[in-house]
């Protein structure tokens, strides 16, 4: 499996836990039949995590097929249920004909339905990507992969920092973690990973970032797979 990095990586000690994670991840995370997506430094909102495993439906590629990007109409129907074509207008602050042009191609996709009086998101586009974990690797300062662990709540299912053994041991019982719901990854010495402490399930909150996510998917599919079998870098060009 391919895991595609978004920019280029910053030389450092948290390489090495980075690529210890990567290595385990059909362990950490297996894929349990369903198609896996992973990738390093992904521009999501204003953050770049460091790691994302995501689980997809294949109806997800057809987004690929838009001129337009539809996150914003897609998180705003997640979001309010259902809404008018002057509201989506509103709302997203593009253009009447490049909504319009949208809503038709979502519409063509089977992700949205209804017509100009009002529109509202498909049942099976509202879990489109069933699961999103996100891992923020560090050496020392776990306390800054804790606060960007904690912004990847967002979008995210479940979010984890990735420490070394001896401070995901040190730091596991720190309220912050119980607070937030994240999870810790230990890599040990011989770079084996193990679940310190699991992290809370919880719904994305940010439905413009979840499908942004989902077109980011839906565009670079090299980072898919029927499972994680054998791990491979590639670096994205021109997309940092």
């Amino acid at each position: 499996m391919a895991v595609t990095f978004f920019r280029p990586r910053k030389p450092g000690p948290e390489i090495a836990v980075e690529d210890a994670v990567v290595d385990r991840l059909n362990v950490l995370f297996p894929p349990e039949g369903r198609a896996l997506w992973t990738a390093g430094s992904v521009p999501i909102g204003a953050g770049r995590p460091d790691l994302v495993v995501v689980s997809c439906t294949p109806k997800v590629y057809a987004l690929a097929q838009l001129e337009m990007s539809p996150a914003q109409i897609l998180g705003y129907l997640r979001a309010v249920g259902r809404a008018r074509l002057e509201t989506i207008v509103e709302r997203v602050g593009h253009h009447e004909d490049a909504v319009v042009r949208c809503l038709e191609g979502l519409r063509e996709v089977e992700a949205i339905r209804g017509n100009s009086d009002v529109y509202h998101l498909s049942p099976e586009w509202r879990d489109i990507l069933p699961e999103i974990v996100t891992i923020e690797a560090k050496v020392t300062d776990w306390r800054k992969a804790v606060s960007q662990a904690g912004r990847n709540r967002v979008f995210a299912h479940r979010s984890f920092v990735a420490l070394p053994e001896m401070v995901a041991k040190r730091v596991r019982r720190d309220p912050i973690f119980q607070k937030l719901g994240l999870g810790i990854l230990g890599v040990e010495d011989d770079n084996d990973v193990r679940v310190v402490r699991q992290a809370r399930h919880r719904r994305p909150c940010v439905w413009t970032y979840y499908y942004q996510l989902a077109c980011i998917v839906a565009n670079n599919p090299k980072g898919a797979s029927d499972a994680v079998r054998s791990t491979s870098f590639r670096r994205s060009e021109g997309l940092s």
